[in-house]
Formats: structure tokens, sequence, C-alpha cells
């Protein structure tokens, strides 16, 4: 099995097939490969293993201000020249772009140095070994029902243009999740990193044994606004729906992103500083976006205040600046901030829960919606572990609560923030992560209770 699914070189031929497509005026290639091993288990035993592996590319085609795209998860000659004949035919037929900023030009953007978090044993890891991985999870939560995945990942992504881009950039990701479910209570745990030999699969399982053996929740915490410390699960969950309800340029130019109104003003704590960092030591990407522009650290809000947003090259053009590098390869979305990273504070989570005299533990959420988008306004459920804090300490499991809480609120009333940062992956798909502490909040709102 191939431990690299798209070379540069390979990537190099399958574009070189089209770059002087007669009749475009302009060729974009994006090619990316993968390969995803997920070892998924359940009532304690492994129920499925699947190995998925894909190549394909998406080709650009520029007639004037005519674009159109087409696809092929083929990158021999005949298959790459079909996506462009395909291509060029549809942008013949498309509605001329005003707005059209024509392809990266890297004497004017940069030329990206790959990042490279690349780690040969995560692509190269075998069933056997995410076998084993699951074995140490199950000894860890004996006497419980477990269920999760163990998975290891390989991702290869290339930009090439008749423009003169030309970049590659590989990553590995392991992802190890774990429930655990006593008949009573649940609790969850879970670790990622690019490399394998980074995630601690074993603490994970600890760390969800323990939150289950706390026993069944048999308090109710009344509909109100509590003092809450939120793990680092939780609070990745929120950075990640505030990055998609608004801190790429196309919400901004729309109106539908708290940047719109309030870009400059102190929107949070003054501790709490947030940036889009694809280079910091828990991101896992790419060091180019899909236009093929370097990806720049963004710092959305800095010390409390406003700032952002992230940027293509058509939100650039129509702000007046520069594109930051987050193309997120959807025209009708926009650029995306996909490495999202909350700055750490100085505090051990015990810590935070010290301040705590009456309030709350969360251990992550879920069924998170958003409510709406310019007061960054979510709902959605704890699960799998809410304590009580008393006196400073964790006490008795409690019933899951429904919240309705806006996450810049919730970041205004940071008042104390964690010193260790969790990578995290993305709940759906492959690409980017969050890197978070936990967080100790002044007022969460909680709206409702259920009886589990």
């Amino acid at each position: 099995m191939r431990e690299v699914p798209l070379d540069r070189d390979e990537a190099r031929v399958a574009a070189g097939h089209v770059l002087d497509h007669p009749g475009a005026d302009g060729i974009e290639v994006v090619a990316m490969g993968s390969r995803t091993a997920l070892t998924r288990f359940a009532r304690s035993g492994i129920i499925q293993n699947t190995v998925r592996e894909e190549v394909r590319a998406y080709v650009r085609a520029i007639v004037g201000d005519r674009i159109a795209t087409a696809a092929t998860t083929q990158l021999d000659a005949e298959h790459m020249r079909r996506a462009a004949d395909s291509a060029l035919e549809a942008a013949r037929a498309s509605r001329p772009d005003a707005e059209w900023p024509g392809l990266a030009r890297p004497e004017d953007v940069g030329r990206p140095e790959p990042l490279g978090r690349w780690d040969d044993d995560t692509a190269a890891a075998t069933p056997a070994q995410r076998a084993d991985a699951v074995r140490a999870i199950l000894a860890a939560t004996e006497g419980t029902e477990a269920a999760g995945i163990y998975e290891t990942s390989a991702h290869a992504y290339a930009v090439m243009s008749s423009a003169g881009v030309d970049c590659h950039d590989m990553f590995t990701r392991c992802i190890t999740t774990c429930l655990t479910d006593t008949g009573e209570s649940t609790g969850w745990g879970e670790a990622s990193s690019h490399r394998a030999a980074d995630v601690d699969h074993a603490a994970a399982a600890r760390r969800s044994i323990a939150k289950a053996n706390a026993g069944p929740a048999r308090a109710d915490a009344a509909a109100a606004g509590y003092e809450v410390v939120l793990e680092p699960a939780a609070v990745a969950t929120l950075l990640e729906y505030l990055s998609y309800a608004g801190l790429g340029a196309k919400q901004v130019i729309d109106g539908e992103s708290f940047l719109s109104s309030r870009s400059g003003e102190t929107v949070a704590a003054p501790e709490v500083t947030l940036a889009d960092d694809v280079t910091h030591p828990c991101s896992v990407g790419i060091a180019f976006d899909f236009e093929g522009v370097p990806r720049r650290r963004v710092p959305v809000i800095e010390r409390g205040r406003a700032l952002g947003p992230v940027t293509d090259l058509r939100t650039a053009r129509k702000l007046g600046t520069e594109s930051t590098g987050h193309n997120s390869g959807s025209a009708e979305f926009g650029p995306y901030a996909s490495n999202l990273v909350l700055g750490e504070g100085d505090r051990a989570l015990d810590e935070l829960v010290g301040g705590v005299d009456d309030g709350l533990l969360i251990t992550r959420f879920h069924y998170v919606n958003i409510l709406d988008r310019p007061q960054t306004l979510l709902t959605g459920m704890t699960r799998d572990g809410t304590f009580r804090i008393r006196g400073g300490e964790v006490a008795e499991p409690m019933h899951n609560l429904r919240f309705t809480q806006s996450v810049l609120d919730a970041l205004s009333g940071t008042r104390g923030i964690g010193r260790d940062l969790v990578a995290v992956a993305p709940e759906y798909g492959s690409f980017g992560s969050t890197a978070a502490p936990a967080l100790h909040v002044g007022e969460f709102r909680f709206t409702s209770t259920t009886s589990h």
C-alpha cells in the first residue's frame, strides 16, 4: 500500500496535461489524494474496519470573465483533458463574472513553503496496529460498554495553474474517540494529532470511564444562567460554529457576520485572542488555500478586540485588501477559517473549577445549530458528563441541559483560560483543526432541562 496518496510529481504530471489547454485563457487544477483507515468499535468489540482511498482533480477553465469547473477521479491524460473540455464548454456557456479577480499569481501573492505535517508511521498504520489501539481502549474501559473509533489518515493537496502557481503539501492525522456507557451514565474522551504516537488513546478511554463511573445523573438544574467551566471539546465546538457563523469575509460583505458591524470593537474579555493559524504546532493542515495563496495567521479577535476576517482573492478585491489565503473551494460559501487557535491561559483545569463556587462543568456539546449569525447565537445540548460544581469542587452528575447562548457573550464573560491547548479534529470532514483550552465563563444560558 502506498503511503503518499498523491505526490508532487504526480500532481504536476496530471496538471501538465491541461495547463495549456487550447481555447482557455487560463487553467487551474486543484488535485487531492487521501487514504482514510477506520477501525470502529461498539459494545466493547470491533465491528468495522474500512480503508478508503481516493484521488480527485478539479479543473477550472477561464475564458475572459467566464469561469467553470469540472472534476475527475482519474488523473491520466485522457480523463484530465475530458474534464478540461467540460469545464471549457461550461465556461463559454456561463454568465460573465464581473467580480472575477483572476488567477493567483505567485509574484503577487507569494509562494508557500509546505508545512509537512506528515508522519510516515501514521500514514503506514496497519489494521493490526489500529486493532491493538482498540484493545488498549477496551482494556481501560473494562466493565462498561464502549464505542468509538480509531482512525489514521493521509492527505495530499496540490494547486497548479497556467499563471505559475505550483504548490503541494501533505498531512497525516490520527483520531480516537471513546464513549463509555455503564447502563446508567455515559462518559466521553477523545484525542487527535498528526502523529499517531502523540495520541494517547488509553488516556482518552480513562477520561471517558472516569466520567461514566461518577454515577448516574440524579439531579436537575433549573433552566437559568450558570457559571460554567467548559472543557476543551466543548470550547472547540463553540469556536467551529463561530467560524461557520461569520469569520469569513463573504459573511462580512453580506452583512451576516458580527464583524460587519463590530470590527474594531471589544467583543471578548481582554485575555481572549482567537486566530486562524495553520502554522501553530497544534494545527493540522496545509500551507496554502485552494487558489494556491499562502495561508497567513489571521487574528480575528486579539486581546478581546474584533479584527479579521479571513479572505480569499474575490473578497479581498471587494474589501480593497489582500487575500489571507483562506479560499474554501466554494464561491458560494467564501473564505473559511479552518484552523482556529484560542490562546492558552495559565490555569490547570482543577484551578478553573476551583474558581467556581456554584456552577456546572461541561464535557462537550452536541446537536448544535446556529440561531442568529450576527449575534453568534447557538443552541445545543450538553452530553456525556455534566456535573455540578460546589465550593470549587466537582460534585454530583447532572441531567443534560439545552443551551441558547451567544458565543461572543461567552467569550466576553471569560474569567479564566486553561493552560493546556487540546487539538480537536473537525466534527465533519478531514480538513482543518481546532486548538482549544478549557474556559471558565461567568454566565452560560441554559433554556431547558432533560430527564437523562
